[in-house]
């Protein structure tokens, strides 16, 4: 039996993000910690002690990172 899903007539998707998850960085360029760098660091806060120092890097994404970034666009 194959079923096909579909989402509704006017259904929007959406995305978001957040600095924190985008950024990364969290000792460059003179940046201080957040409250979600306290909070990550505090052991047993975060799953597998998870933090967002690396995130996705676009901190420190080269002119060939950006260019496949906007690839995808």
């Amino acid at each position: 039996m194959s079923e096909s899903l579909a989402f509704p007539a006017g259904f929007l998707w959406g995305a978001a993000t957040s600095a924190y998850q985008i950024e990364g960085a969290v000792r460059e360029d003179g940046r201080t910690p957040s409250i979600w760098d306290t909070f990550s660091h505090t052991p047993g806060r975060t799953a597998g002690g998870d933090t967002g120092d690396v995130a996705s890097s676009t901190t420190t994404a080269t002119a060939t990172t950006w260019r496949s970034w906007r690839s995808w666009a």
